[in-house]
């Protein structure tokens, strides 16, 4: 475990998978220098943005040990564990403990919802086999299960966890995790897995943003996260403005859900800009097909990229 800081833009990292829906592990490579080029400060591996849920295990510690092996100590990883029971994430957990990464994410189990109570076991249960700091990875609309701010709260005032992606859009309970560490000294890392809110994160006490569009502008959400910082209205709107005109890639698809939707439009986009070989989809996930990938090249223009 190195002694990284935890601030600014983290990457959810996609898959590259071949036409068999294998990992790529050379593409994988290509991206994360890719990424670490355009200046993010971390990587979320094997997330929400990386399929994780289409893995198996052996394919999951592939691309977190493939990861770890290709940054090698420049920006902190974040390998996520999550999995439909304790059991299941304590096995992962176990897994990654000496494979070269900074940090643990768990969702709540999912499949079965869990009480509160449940949920401060099942991260216990983490903590207690492995040395890396765990984060609580909230994310109700895929898991069911909310992790409440009174929970996120108790496990980091007994250092349980250190950090929490949330990715619930409820800013009203975000603020209630802030109030609480706040008033109780709570030293938590708190990061928003999200877009638009990128200038504007830190004035809502958080420490960076997890933006799955990262993968395809790491420049841009870098930019747009500093200008921020640095209370530039102006230089956020360009970059914003750059975001959001290469966002329109990830509405191209006719027939797939709206994640694949957007994953498959990342893919393609990154396939176009030579830095992956296949934009494949994990099955069932649609990849785009080769009219939905009629207005990549423009888009990519419009937004400074080509």
């Amino acid at each position: 475990m190195k002694n990284h800081d935890y601030k600014g833009v983290i990457v959810p990292i996609i898959t590259p998978f071949t036409p068999e829906e294998k990992i790529d592990v050379g593409s994988l490579r290509n991206l994360i220098e890719y990424l670490i080029d355009g200046g993010v400060h971390g990587i979320w591996a094997a997330g929400t943005s990386g399929e994780f849920s289409s893995l198996t295990d052996p394919e999951r510690l592939l691309l977190i040990k493939t990861v770890a092996d290709q940054v090698n100590n420049r920006i902190p990883i974040i390998g996520n564990i999550s999995a439909t029971s304790t059991k299941l994430a304590v096995k992962l957990a176990k897994e990654c403990n000496d494979i070269g990464i900074d940090g643990l994410a768990a969702t709540p189990p999912y499949y079965y919802d869990s009480s509160q109570s449940e949920l401060l076991d099942h991260f216990i249960q983490i903590k207690n086999i492995t040395k890396l700091p765990l984060w609580v990875y909230n994310i109700p609309s895929t898991v069911k299960t909310t992790v409440e701010p009174s929970t996120i709260a108790a496990l980091a005032k007994d250092s349980i966890v250190i950090g929490i992606k949330d990715s619930s859009g409820t800013g009203e309970k975000l603020a209630e995790l802030t109030y609480l560490c706040t008033k109780d000294k709570i030293n938590l890392k708190t990061f928003l897995g999200s877009v638009y809110r990128m200038p504007y994160a830190q004035k809502l006490d958080a420490h960076g943003v997890i933006p799955s569009d990262a993968n395809l502008v790491p420049a841009y959400a870098v930019k747009a996260w500093e200008s921020g910082g640095a209370n530039s209205n102006n230089r956020a709107t360009v970059y914003m403005d750059k975001i959001h005109a290469a966002s329109k890639i990830q509405y191209l698809s006719k027939s797939g859900a709206a994640i694949s939707s957007k994953l498959a439009g990342i893919k393609s986009g990154l396939k176009e800009l030579g830095i992956i070989e296949y934009d494949n989809m994990s099955s069932p996930l649609k990849s785009l097909t080769q009219e939905e990938k009629t207005p990549i090249k423009a888009i990519l223009k419009s937004a400074g990229l080509l």
